[in-house]
């Protein structure tokens, strides 16, 4: 009885010390891409600078659920998010079909 009070403690430290490694926060791309297949890309996800990264992140989700991470000073990347921005302010204005705002979003992705 008296080796059981120490190990409940100890595993329930273990437990929250490995819960809250799992919440730290932090950059998410290591690596990123100067380009990318502009027909693939679904959405996309900028993550300014914060307290846990330092540096402007460019998120794309393509269509085979991969996501990847764009150099967010190519100019590829300034295009496309001047698109999004631009696709997206006209998506939020008109009131248009789903169907009507997928043909949108592919004529302002392909333009580029």
């Amino acid at each position: 009885m008296k080796t059981a009070l120490p190990r409940i403690v100890l595993l329930a430290c273990m437990v929250i010390c490995v819960s809250a490694s799992r919440t730290i926060l932090q950059c998410r791309c290591v690596k990123t891409s100067k380009v990318v297949n502009p027909s693939q890309i679904v959405d996309i996800k900028v993550n300014e600078l914060s307290s846990y990264c330092s540096r402007k992140e460019v998120i794309v989700q393509l269509k085979d659920n991969i996501s990847m991470c764009l150099d967010p000073q190519a100019p590829f990347t300034i295009k496309l998010l001047k698109a999004w921005n631009e696709k997206m302010k006209n998506t939020t204005r008109s009131k248009t079909t789903t169907t009507a705002s997928r043909t949108t979003s592919a004529t302002v992705v392909h333009s580029l």
